[in-house]
């Protein structure tokens, strides 16, 4: 087909338009013609006006229906309750059931048009009462009855696909009834029937897309917006939830370029702010935080009152050491919600990062008021922890440590901090119970380091070094791990082996 439709519409037009001499129409040729050409005020002036008799309902029933498309409802509605009078005050002629099972059916879809979906409902239910073979009527019934909560609307989408095994539409509903009720396999088998009946629904492949996003298929999931998107190259939603599986693949390269398109489409308000979101937090993970920051800026601006947004582009103000605009962006975190925990410890760290005097008492009151508001805030309180041991007051630091193992057993980072406060302390005995209780929660090539650097405050030099070279194959990016084996080895004179690590440290 060659699909020339507005070539058609203007020959079709011109036809109408020459309604004369060996050319001679009927109204009701005339009215189908300009529906079909869109000219819905011309097939309306066309049929009004024609007498009420039986023998012509067919040709007010179609003025209804060109009412309908000119968006007239209450005129059309009008004209269907009329017709549905005649036929209730005169005798039934051949098509009356037919023509009155078409106009209830009307009738629902101009109130629903309305928004007003018990009286839709009513209209469809007399509808396929009427006509029982109506698939159309059960279909917008059910539709209804998603509208109006009803949980049995799958029954009539099953009945129209029983009387019509190619309703597409039909076939959908049911994929939107199955995937909110996370039954993901029964909707994707019924996106495959509807695949089936029209193979090029850019809708059918992305609602499959989504509904094996969620059944973790991601890599399938792939495969059909990919398609959906060589459908319809401006179709936002599958570009976005497309990058959504590449991040859940760990593919954050091509999720970028996803996210990036996304942003040049006309995508809405909803899909653009949860794109700079994601998009933030992928430049996160990747540890570009200048990027993640222009991200959540432009996110704050779509959502302006919202805290965690603030927080977070407080965070990458901090991690670029842009401490004095990280705490503008908590203090307006706090403005917006002056409960908020986090915005109370990220400033407190905030401040601590100045380093003098005035800028840590600011920050202890920071950690204070958070423990204030929740005592058992762990985060808080190892905060406080790290603020009084820079104030130098190793025992109140030991003693809060100490509170919050018992409030969390599990806290490696107090027993790593109690651990660092009790060599400070010179108590090292007390602090390589501790180190060794932090690495048996979290083993990490920090902890080996901090342990190694006990032992030798032991004079233990050779368990030193093997904590150090378990942490360099732990991580072989742990620069500090390197330096501190390479101070034993210059130590022992092993220049050699100093050069070495030299060679093979990160920095």
């Amino acid at each position: 087909m060659m699909k020339c439709n507005d070539l058609a519409k203007f020959t079709i037009y011109q036809v109408a338009e020459m309604n004369k001499g060996l050319i001679e129409l009927s109204p009701i040729q005339q009215a189908h013609i300009y529906l079909f050409c869109e000219n819905h005020e011309k097939a309306i002036q066309v049929l009004d006006g024609m007498p009420w008799n039986r023998s012509e309902m067919t040709t007010f029933t179609l003025l209804a229906k060109a009412q309908m498309k000119a968006k007239k409802i209450k005129e059309a509605v009008k004209i269907f309750k009329k017709i549905l009078d005649f036929f209730a005050n005169f005798d039934r002629g051949p098509n009356a059931v037919a023509i009155t099972a078409d106009c209830l059916h009307n009738l629902g879809l101009c109130y629903m048009e309305e928004g007003n979906w018990q009286t839709a409902f009513d209209y469809f239910t007399k509808a396929v009462k009427a006509n029982p073979e109506l698939a159309e009527g059960f279909y917008q019934r059910g539709l209804c009855k998603v509208k109006l909560q009803k949980d049995n609307s799958i029954l009539d989408f099953n009945r129209a696909i029983a009387l019509n095994p190619k309703h597409f539409q039909a076939y959908l509903s049911r994929v939107a009834f199955y995937g909110l009720k996370g039954r993901y396999s029964k909707a994707i088998l019924n996106c495959n029937e509807a695949i089936k009946i029209y193979p090029q629904s850019v809708r059918a492949y992305l609602y499959r897309g989504v509904l094996k996003y969620y059944n973790k298929n991601y890599k399938l999931a792939i495969r059909d917006l990919t398609t959906a998107i060589n459908m319809d190259k401006n179709c936002y939603v599958a570009f976005y939830n497309r990058a959504l599986c590449y991040t859940k693949i760990r593919e954050l390269q091509m999720a970028l370029i996803d996210f990036g398109i996304v942003l040049l489409l006309d995508a809405g308000e909803t899909i653009t702010l949860n794109t700079f979101i994601n998009r933030g937090l992928i430049y996160i993970e990747l540890e570009q935080y200048g990027f993640a920051l222009e991200d959540f800026k432009q996110a704050a601006l779509i959502s302006q009152t919202d805290v965690h947004l603030c927080h977070a582009t407080a965070m990458c103000h901090h991690r670029i050491q842009e401490f004095k605009e990280a705490i503008s962006f908590f203090t307006q975190a706090l403005s917006i919600n002056p409960l908020f925990l986090d915005a109370y410890i990220g400033r407190g760290n905030s401040y601590m990062e100045y380093g003098h005097e005035e800028a840590i008492k600011q920050a202890q009151k920071d950690f204070l008021k958070a423990l204030h508001l929740n005592p058992l805030c762990t985060k808080a309180r190892i905060s406080l922890c790290y603020n009084l041991q820079a104030q130098g007051k190793l025992q109140k630091a030991w003693n809060h440590f100490t509170i919050t193992m018992d409030i969390d057993p599990q806290n490696y980072l107090a027993y790593e901090g109690r651990a660092v406060v009790c060599l400070q302390k010179g108590i090292n005995f007390a602090a390589m119970q501790d180190i060794n209780a932090a690495i048996k929660i979290n083993r990490t090539a920090e902890f080996l380091t901090n342990r190694g650097v006990i032992h030798e405050f032991m004079g233990q030099q050779q368990n030193a070094m093997k904590d150090y070279q378990a942490a360099i194959a732990l991580d072989p990016k742990y620069w500090l791990a390197y330096f501190n084996a390479g101070n034993i080895y210059f130590h022992h004179r092993q220049f050699s082996q100093v050069i070495l690590l030299a060679l093979l440290s990160p920095t």
